[in-house]
């Protein structure tokens, strides 16, 4: 169920500065073409700021080109028109090269989206599941989706709007100091309050996005996690808790959002009324030393110069929004891979019989919680060991050793002689096949979901490994067979059944060493018995590992190790565990007679192997 806040939210400081650094970095390759949409971006400027300087000359020139004739104006036509389509050309010109710029930056943004959901993706492949332990999945994809597609989608008008509008500011600023130098101060005068006041809200609104932001991640989370124990939910009567809990995450988020854009909101018409201040200035100075057509020219001047601060304005809120992303983003880049490889790491599974040993192996999940204590144990080529215990005792932390899902602290586990860190990862596992009880499917034929232990596999061993599976029956009964899809997760199958589907794909992969953990507790007593006979012909020849609580159905195994808390506390076949009338023992007779083993209820740790399991 829910993780906590803490896990959802992020401990780390917040580092804007630091996100901005990185998502540049990430842009340097494309320097170049950056430095074309700057020039053409200038240029769109540069076509801009020409044109009050062209319209304030046509003001004062128009007496020259109308002239009164016996009473009558008579204006030069061709030559206004002239006047005015070079005018009409220069706003073309410069709309064209805004046009093109956002053509440009609008590809490198898809791009990007592109690239940093591979990196994301294979980050997560590196990843540890000890990072899924601490983060829920509703907060991993919201990074991954979310966060992304507001980069992506926002990057063009970042990029192009501070560009022209720093470019506008400054080419702005020397056309006015050209037309008149007395104007240009009057409206430079009012720019420390802009930029003050811009300062202000900007710093105010930037804690409500990054608010904003990690609720967001935090909202996914619990939508996932209810939507996917959607029954549970129901049989416990949680809708009104769950709901609570969504209401409370929602709110935070609305208000954050609605503080955000509500402060954002402010820029505008604070630089419309600090404008209409310079307005009011220019008019003043201007009506006492300016010709009309330099007025003129200077009221578009001082509209492009407010400009670039409203343009800044409205795109704080989206820059800060995009950094709050790409901090997300790259702290989760950013987070602690797996082990590397050995150099040389063994890449066949041709050499590998089976023979497992563990040499003084000691792990935990926790540096202050201790579970596996001086593990030793020697499993021969073709072994059948069923390991047993109370929950918590650490019975799948072992089988996660040896599938590397996590790393032992010390001590070394040696497979045919041979550490397993001197495997690579894939060449281990495919040599291993694994049934969980908690099954896995996507949606996707049946006949595709048994394949996926063994993509080769050919259609005829598909049916094979669901007969020897006991599956092929109820296969046939359901509409196309094999060729059945279902549901995410195999929702419109049963669980039993779902069952018998993973350990289809456990047969038709042909592993060397077999993992059985509670591989059917789901199924009914008589189905049960037949696929033990089945995995009772798979495991010959084979190591295997079985973990049951059920104790009847590891009766035939050739060695049965029995774990207290992360240690070995006994160790030998059925009639010999129970002839010792130990710890084994009344675990047995207790599933006949209902009585408890356990004098002292044995205390679990909050990373029990029963949270990592995968």
């Amino acid at each position: 169920m829910p993780r906590s806040t803490d896990a959802m939210m992020g401990a780390k400081p917040k580092n804007l500065k630091k996100a901005a650094s990185r998502i540049l970095a990430d842009f340097r390759p494309l320097l170049g073409v950056f430095i074309f949409v700057i020039i053409i971006l200038l240029a769109s400027a540069a076509l801009s700021v020409v044109i009050p300087v062209l319209l304030g000359a046509f003001v004062n020139n128009f007496k020259n080109l109308a002239t009164k004739v016996e009473g009558v104006y008579q204006v030069d036509w061709p030559e206004v028109f002239k006047q005015v389509i070079i005018m009409l050309s220069f706003y073309v010109g410069s709309a064209l090269f805004i046009w093109l710029a956002d053509w440009i930056v609008v590809k490198i943004s898809a791009d990007y989206a592109f690239d940093i959901r591979a990196k994301i993706k294979a980050k997560l492949d590196r990843l540890p599941l000890s990072y899924f332990d601490k983060n829920t999945y509703g907060e991993i994809l919201s990074r991954g989706t979310n966060d992304v597609d507001n980069i992506s989608r926002h990057m063009s008008s970042v990029i192009n709007q501070t560009i022209i509008a720093v470019s506008m500011f400054l080419g702005t600023v020397i056309a006015m100091f050209i037309t008149s130098w007395q104007l240009a101060l009057v409206a430079i005068a009012i720019l420390p309050f802009t930029i003050l006041f811009t300062v202000l809200i900007a710093v105010n609104a930037q804690k409500e996005f990054k608010k904003y932001r990690s609720h967001l991640g935090k909202l996914n989370a619990i939508t996932e996690e209810n939507f996917s124990g959607f029954k549970v939910v129901k049989l416990f009567n949680k809708e009104k808790d769950v709901a609570a809990a969504f209401e409370g995450v929602n709110e935070i988020m609305m208000k954050a959002d609605w503080k955000s854009q509500w402060l954002s909101g402010f820029i505008f018409p604070t630089m419309r009324f600090i404008g209409n201040l310079g307005f009011i200035g220019v008019s003043v100075v201007g009506g006492l030393l300016q010709d009309p057509g330099n007025m003129v020219a200077f009221f578009l001047f001082l509209q492009m110069f407010q400009q670039p601060f409203q343009q800044i304005g409205q795109i704080s809120s989206i820059i800060q929004s995009v950094l709050a992303s790409g901090e997300r983003i790259y702290n989760l880049l950013d987070e602690e891979e797996m082990e590397s490889e050995e150099a040389g790491a063994l890449s066949t599974e041709d050499a590998i019989k089976g023979e497992i040993v563990f040499d003084n192996v000691e792990f935990s999940y926790s540096p202050d919680k201790p579970l596996i204590q001086n593990f030793n144990l020697k499993v021969n080529t073709g072994d059948s060991i069923a390991i047993v215990g109370p929950t918590g005792a650490g019975k799948t932390t072992i089988v996660n050793l040896i599938m590397r899902f996590y790393e032992v602290n010390s001590g070394r586990i040696l497979l045919d002689g041979v550490n397993i860190r001197d495997y690579q990862r894939a060449t281990l596992r495919g040599a291993i096949g694994m049934v969980l009880q908690d099954t896995w499917l996507f949606a996707d034929s049946i006949r595709e979901n048994i394949r996926y232990g063994r993509s080769d596999a050919t259609d005829a061993e598909i049916e094979e490994a669901a007969k020897q599976a006991h599956a092929d029956h109820f296969i046939k009964t359901l509409p196309g067979g094999y060729n059945f899809v279902l549901n995410e997760d195999g929702t419109n199958i049963s669980q039993g059944q779902r069952q018998l589907i993973t350990i289809a794909r456990a047969i038709v992969s042909k592993p060397k060493i077999l993992i059985l953990d509670e591989a059917t507790s789901s199924v009914d007593t008589r189905t049960e018995l037949a696929i033990q006979d089945a995995m009772n012909k798979m495991m010959i020849g084979k190591t295997s590992f079985i973990i049951a609580h059920r104790l009847s159905t590891i009766k035939n195994a050739k060695v049965i190790i029995v774990m207290q808390k992360g240690q070995i506390v006994e160790i030998g076949n059925h009639q010999q565990l129970l002839a010792n009338n130990g710890f084994y023992a009344e675990l047995y007779n207790a599933q006949f007679s209902g009585r408890n083993p356990l004098a002292e209820p044995e205390q679990e740790s909050d990373n029990s192997e029963a949270k990592a399991a995968v």
